[in-house]
């Protein structure tokens, strides 16, 4: 098995990983799904990749790339209500739009391990979500105040990533209604503007309590 070969086959193995991960799930995956799918011997996980735990690992790194776990940063100079805003729409982009062309795999695989989380959901918090999270926290508690209680900042903080998730969650439902709703695809501009409004209203609102 010449380089070139070695390095198509490691290649398409990680990408019939992806699909089958994401159909499936990690427990239901097979060695033998991935590698029927990559047109790949049974025993080239192993070569490769040292087994379907570490191409599990492998690609969730692709999947979750490293640069977007840098790139969530808003601009501390900013109002907070604009910090929001511009956090709402990065969010919006990166859920619905934007990405490695694999939003679909990434969502599917995501949402498999909040069913059923594997070992490996450590590894998707600590990359995808938690500096997501912290952002936002720091956003809304520059919203509400200093003496927000933790509580009030950590319910917040879960309310509007709620809203920002809604449709990846329940979309096929929404889908079935009799009356529908839009779709984020095709009506992002009024899908942010509206969380944006209905995020501080509610923010507002719970500074008020305080």
């Amino acid at each position: 098995m010449n380089d070139k070969t070695d390095v198509n086959t490691k290649d398409a193995l990680l990408a019939a990983a992806i699909e089958v991960f994401a159909d499936k799930g990690f427990d239901a995956a097979t060695v033998r799904d991935i590698c029927g799918k990559a047109n790949a011997n049974v025993a080239a996980v192993n070569y490769h990749y040292g087994g379907k735990d570490a191409l599990y690992v492998a690609a969730l790194e692709q999947v979750f790339p490293m640069e977007e776990h840098t790139d969530i940063s808003t601009d501390t100079s900013l109002e907070p209500e604009e910090r929001l805003r511009v956090y709402l729409t990065m969010m919006v982009d990166e859920i619905y739009e934007r990405g490695n062309g694999m939003v679909n795999e990434r969502w599917a695989i995501f949402l498999r391990e909040m069913a059923k989380p594997s070992p490996n959901l450590d590894f998707i918090v600590h990359r995808q979500v938690e500096p997501r999270a912290n952002e936002l926290r720091e956003i809304v508690a520059a919203i509400l105040g200093p003496d927000t209680p933790d509580q009030v900042l950590a319910f917040s903080s879960s309310n509007i990533w709620a809203m920002m998730l809604d449709h990846v969650l329940t979309q096929p439902i929404l889908d079935r209604l009799s009356l529908k709703r839009p779709a984020v695809k095709g009506n992002r501009n009024s899908f942010v503007q509206h969380l944006v409004r209905f995020a501080l209203g509610g923010l507002n609102a719970v500074k008020g309590q305080n």
